[in-house]
């Protein structure tokens, strides 16, 4: 477990057993991620955060990987069939996707969110026409599903909201896509010869509503400016009702989940002032400092990674069909069973938030997923263009194999990153993570508590500079008597400590001179099996274990009568 893991589980912990969540405005992000995975604690009918394992809480992730494949479906007709299940393919397959469909923290969630945001937009768009050449009555069948899809837009933004502050960046860029799109590619505004203002400022009734025949137009164009104004009198007015609808639902979404179902209406307030310490954060300030990384850390990271005596780790297939796609985009041409606004829209949302994700200097691998999922979607687009621009069946059957060949190159590496390599420092997606040592340490910890008079109840303390000791407290979590120091504190020794060895001076003094005689006891070193080594917290963290030494022979013994037996 990453120590963010570790943190975001012990939270939920509070949920589960004491029905409590608080929003915290500076750490942990929203309370979505906490609330959902209560659903899958009660079928595992755990009761308890010891009940709780791993898989219970990735479980939630990765259902919302699996989800962000299949949403695609739901735009196959804007995508056109070849670039939905491109798309789809390699969301599937990328090993950042399936990397972090595997951790217990937001960014899934809030990737699937907007995803799914980006497609009750389009599927709104459809049912109302909205951006078709001519304006059109919705029939009443339709309206239903009109209201359905805007109803759904707005939860996802409101869950967006609930899920990670970050959720800014891609809210903007959908509304600047979208924006864009419309006046690039609709035609109902008749942007000439009319400018903005005076087609909102014309009002003239609709041909025929009076009963009386619609007058032609003289040779000034009088009343071919007032149907220009009527046709956007039509169009503006219902989308300021839409986009009302849609802020009401995503705000009564975001307010019940950070209000606790209103048990904390301070949480509310505290989502919009949590921005003032993120938007510090994201500057680079204060514990912000080690995330520091320049512009192009994200696209070295995703499309060439190679470290110092490691392989080379590259999604560069998605970014050469990725341009690919984009510049079929602007240009409107060999799009085949694409439609031009989907296309353009994908293109400027993914442009513009690449650019914003690169311009914040706070960066963390994981943040990479909020851009990277817009270029895989232009990557089936791409992908599309590629196979359609072949003429011939031989040059068709080429295409298919190359993406086909990218999309397994893009498996292997998704297995060897989550599984093979899933601690190793020279994986691009392995940042600042939990080694094996970890739960092998807690492991024992656990069996020299079993044989210690207080069991379960025995005295713990972790002794770590800065409280640098995540993600130790969520594999401690079955011990109930665990005292956690920043600095050697005064008291009584605990029969077992674990420290970090710039914190062991001031420890031996305190064991060995400061206390009281009578109660100095002899400790032993508890090392990693059959290695003379450190155990690792993380690579280059190292922790070291004491034991006192009755309690160690005591477990010995134990040991070997049941090596024994």
């Amino acid at each position: 477990m990453h120590c963010d893991e570790a943190g975001q589980a012990l939270k939920f912990g509070r949920l589960l057993e004491n029905g409590q969540y608080t929003y915290d405005p500076y750490e942990y992000h929203g309370p979505s991620l906490n609330f959902l995975t209560l659903p899958i604690a009660r079928l595992a009918a755990a009761k308890r955060l010891t009940e709780i394992r791993e898989f219970h809480l990735r479980l939630l992730p990765a259902i919302f990987g699996i989800l962000l494949v299949g949403l695609v479906w739901l735009v196959r007709d804007e995508l056109g069939h070849v670039a939905a299940l491109s798309a789809a393919a390699f969301a599937a397959v990328s090993p950042a996707m399936v990397f972090y469909s595997r951790y217990y923290i937001q960014e899934m969630l809030l990737v699937c969110f907007t995803f799914g945001a980006i497609v009750a937009l389009w599927r709104w768009a459809r049912e109302t026409g909205v951006a078709s050449a001519e304006p059109q009555r919705p029939r009443r069948r339709h309206r239903l599903r009109q209201a359905f899809w805007l109803v759904v837009l707005g939860l996802c933004l409101g869950m967006m909201h609930a899920t990670k502050e970050t959720c800014v960046i891609p809210i903007f860029a959908i509304i600047v896509a979208a924006a864009s799109t419309w006046f690039c590619c609709g035609k109902r505004l008749a942007l000439d010869p009319l400018s903005l203002w005076e087609r909102v400022r014309v009002r003239a009734d609709r041909p025929g509503a009076t009963g009386v025949s619609p007058v032609q137009p003289d040779e000034h164009g009088q009343d071919a400016r007032a149907t220009q104004g009527t046709k956007c009198h039509v169009v503006l007015l219902p989308l300021v009702f839409a986009g009302l609808s849609v802020v009401l639902v995503a705000a009564c979404v975001s307010m019940l989940l950070f209000s606790s179902f209103f048990d904390n209406p301070q949480g509310i307030v505290d989502s919009i002032a949590a921005y003032s310490h993120y938007l510090r954060r994201a500057s680079g300030e204060g514990s912000a400092g080690p995330h520091d990384h320049p512009w192009y850390y994200y696209l070295q990271l995703l499309f060439w990674w190679h470290g110092p005596g490691g392989p080379v780790w590259s999604e560069a297939p998605i970014a050469v069909l990725a341009v690919v796609g984009l510049i079929a985009a602007a240009l409107g041409k060999g799009l085949g069973g694409v439609q031009l606004p989907a296309a353009r829209f994908l293109a400027i949302y993914t442009v513009l938030a690449t650019a914003i994700y690169s311009a914040v200097p706070y960066k963390t691998p994981w943040c990479a997923l909020g851009f990277f999922h817009g270029m895989i979607l232009l990557a089936g687009i791409g992908a599309a263009v590629l196979i359609g621009a072949a003429r011939s069946r031989p040059l068709k059957a080429g295409a298919v194999l190359l993406v086909a060949a990218a999309i397994g190159h893009l498996a292997w590496q998704a297995h060897r990153a989550s599984f093979a390599a899933c601690e190793d420092p020279y994986n691009p997606y392995v940042y600042a993570h939990t080694t094996a040592d970890v739960p092998r340490l807690a492991r024992r910890v656990e069996q020299i508590a079993a044989v210690h008079p207080d069991g379960e109840a025995m005295h713990v303390q972790v002794i770590c500079p800065d409280d640098d000791h995540w993600p130790l407290p969520w594999y401690l979590r079955r011990l109930t008597r665990v005292d956690w120091f920043s600095q050697v504190a005064p008291g009584a020794a605990a029969p077992l400590i674990i420290t970090q060895p710039e914190m062991e001076p001031a420890l031996l003094t305190k064991l060995f001179e400061m206390m009281p005689p009578g109660q100095r006891h002899l400790y032993v070193p508890l090392l990693p099996e059959q290695e003379n080594r450190d155990w690792q917290l993380r690579p280059g963290v190292p922790l070291r274990a004491y034991v006192r030494l009755d309690l160690w022979e005591r477990y010995r013994a134990i040991g070997a009568e049941a090596g024994d037996e």
